[in-house]
């Protein structure tokens, strides 16, 4: 989606986003004249919400909001209110497909994994001191990784290559009829 861009360091909202009943009441709920208020607000739904998020591929979901929250709102206390909740929905509802859904879930699924490994105690014994966590059981699940980090790739790069099929182009361009025909 092109709603957002980045200049100058900063987010700029296209004049079509603002046509957008929640991308708008945080605009218009700003009244100073460089509406800095409402570019953060922005700026925070967009990096908590878009597939392309750098915050988002990199980092844990549990605490991408709270990052966000300080880079962008300088409050890591930062919490959303109604409105931006709602133009976090709209946002994650105008850019969604089914791959997209799936990808989503799927890095859900491997944070909740990595957690899981991350928690994984060797010595740990149930009341007959066996076990609880068997050696083997792990390291197969350590064997998987690589399949389910190549999965992943597979899935993000086919939800990008749906991103670029929607037709933009640098510079806010649409391809032509006789552009790209594949």
């Amino acid at each position: 989606m092109d709603l957002f861009d980045l200049r100058d360091f900063k987010v700029t909202i296209s004049p079509r986003a603002l046509l957008i009943p929640e991308f708008r009441t945080l605009w218009d709920r700003d009244k100073s004249k460089d509406k800095d208020k409402a570019l953060q607000e922005l700026a925070y739904v967009y990096y908590l919400s878009d597939f392309k998020s750098p915050y988002l591929l990199s980092l844990d979901m549990s605490i991408v909001s709270d990052t966000v929250a300080k880079d962008f709102m300088k409050d890591e206390s930062y919490k959303p209110d109604q409105e931006v909740e709602e133009a976090i929905s709209k946002y994650k509802e105008l850019q969604i497909t089914p791959s997209m859904r799936l990808l989503t879930a799927s890095l859900t699924t491997v944070n909740r994994l990595t957690d899981y490994l991350e928690e994984v105690d060797l010595n740990e014994r149930d009341d007959k001191n066996k076990p609880i966590y068997k050696p083997s059981d792990i390291t197969n699940s350590l064997k998987s990784i690589g399949g389910i980090v190549e999965s992943l790739t597979k899935v993000r790069d086919q939800v990008e290559k749906e991103i670029t099929k929607s037709g933009t182009l640098r510079g806010q361009r649409r391809k032509g009829n006789r552009e790209d025909p594949t």
